[in-house]
């Protein structure tokens, strides 16, 4: 029998989502939703499932939930689906916060459900060949890990205003890497940049009101 997600969140990252989970063996894309009705409507339409009017309908109707939504509304939606006893896949950051990550972390204690933040590149067939290459020493004593991450276009600025940028939404996947590929944890951590593509970026706040 197929796992019934529901996919919160159609923007570019839901789509990609939706995509996935229609050829996904064992899963079934039940319903979406997002407060951009044209959006969560275009994504139903591709994939043949329904649209929910709320959240909390979206849950209901499904076994495992996916959520796709921008960085600000993570914690919350883990919370609510957490206690809606559903299984969770979450895209990462949980928050640009770390005291609110650790709310919500004390918030769902006791909900037995399954909760993974999406790390996808562990599962990379590239990053694990480096990685069990580097563990059995066939690429010699290790002394420095460079990562380039890159994204495939800059993001609606809207979301750039409530994500923080490539630094601070993307740069958690850098470090989840160097964990995966060191087995080891970071002691210092320190990071600079120039807008350089866009002007605009340098007087994006990053503490504009959230959005999806």
């Amino acid at each position: 029998m197929a796992i019934k997600f529901a996919l919160l969140g159609c923007g570019r990252i839901g789509v990609l989502h939706a995509r996935n989970l229609a050829k996904a063996d064992g899963a079934r894309l039940e319903t979406v939703f997002d407060p951009n009705t044209a959006a969560a409507e275009a994504v139903a339409r591709a994939h043949g499932c329904g649209v929910s009017a709320s959240v909390e309908d979206a849950i209901g109707k499904a076994d495992a939930v996916l959520i796709a939504t921008s960085t600000a509304t993570h914690s919350d939606l883990i919370e609510l689906t957490a206690k809606a006893g559903k299984a969770i896949l979450c895209e990462k950051p949980i928050d640009l916060s770390l005291d609110r990550v650790r709310a919500c972390r004390k918030a769902i204690e006791g909900c037995n459900v399954p909760i993974q933040i999406g790390f996808n590149r562990r599962f990379d067939p590239g990053h694990r060949a480096a990685r069990d290459a580097c563990a059995a020493g066939k690429i010699g004593k290790l002394e420095q890990v460079v990562i380039t991450s890159r994204d495939p276009g800059m993001p609606p600025r809207g979301y750039t205003a409530v994500s923080g940028g490539i630094f601070r939404d993307m740069t958690i996947h850098d470090f989840d890497v160097a964990r995966f590929m060191l087995n080891d944890e970071p002691t210092e951590v320190f990071a600079t940049g120039s807008a350089l593509v866009d002007p605009l970026l340098d007087r994006i706040s990053a503490t504009s009101t959230p959005s999806w």
